[in-house]
This record gives structure tokens, C-alpha cells and sequence, in this order.
């Protein structure tokens, strides 16, 4: 799975995502722009490409946090933090993070990847720099 000729490779394509200002009025939490699927496109999850951001949120209805992606300055996607089931780490929501490989965004084929499933703890490095984003978030 990879980016597939995404805006990190080069290519431009549609955006199609929003800014979510029906849930937060100036579309940020934070200072980071919350974003859902454009309607009609059925997106449920962060794109694997920023176009202009260094990273995206994604909240649940009740706004609570669901999953972060952060992109280096090529708009190439190298760490999602999230906030769900993930079998590998047991049952469950757990917070954990991956990390991505640089060729993710860029490669429509090929070897790429990302890392498995790493716990969050409140110990984390990860979870000290990104902490205020985890909102409902139970450990």
C-alpha cells in the first residue's frame, strides 16, 4: 500500500478532503486542521500526502481524538498516531503509532511500508509531544 502517485510524488491530484469548521468553527484543534472526506468521496481516513499542511487530524463525532498523521516538508507522510483497534496489540481501542517509510507517499508501487503497531504509553516520548491532540483518549 502506498501513496499511488499521490502530491508527494509530484502529481496533482483532486483534493478531497474538507476542513472540518462544522465541529470546529476556525477547522483547527490545537492548531491543526481537523479534516473529513469531501462529500460524495466516502474518505474515512487522512490522506497519505499533505498538500499544504505538516499534519492533519482526525476526531470522532463526539470529538474525541481518532488518528493523527504527520508529513515531513515533501508533504510524504512518516508517522499516523491513532486511536483504535489494532489485533497486534490486543483487544480493544489502543493508542499506538506507526512509522512510514520515506518512499510511502512517492511510490505508486514497489517496496515501501511502514512500521507495526507500537503501544502509546504515558511514558512515550510520542505521547509527552503530542498528548493535547488525545482527547478521550483512555489509557
Amino acid at each position: 500500500m502506498g501513496g499511488r502517485g499521490t502530491f508527494a510524488a509530484g502529481n496533482k491530484v483532486a483534493y478531497t478532503y474538507e476542513v472540518d469548521s462544522q465541529n470546529y468553527p476556525d477547522g483547527k484543534f490545537e492548531g491543526v486542521k481537523v479534516i473529513v472526506g469531501a462529500p460524495g468521496t466516502n474518505l474515512h481516513k487522512l490522506p497519505e500526502s499533505s498538500h499544504s499542511s505538516g499534519a492533519y487530524l482526525k476526531m470522532e463525532p463526539d470529538g474525541s481524538f481518532n488518528m493523527m498523521r504527520i508529513y515531513d516538508k515533501q508533504h510524504v507522510l512518516r508517522l499516523e498516531i491513532a486511536y483504535h483497534a489494532e489485533k497486534q496489540l490486543g483487544q480493544g481501542k489502543v493508542l499506538h503509532y506507526h512509522y512510514y517509510d520515506e518512499r510511502f507517499s512517492k511510490n505508486a508501487e514497489g517496496d515501501f511500508g511502514r512500521s507495526t503497531a507500537i503501544r502509546i504509553t504515558k511514558k512515550s516520548r510520542i505521547y509527552q509531544r503530542y498528548k493535547k491532540f488525545f482527547k478521550g483518549v483512555v489509557l
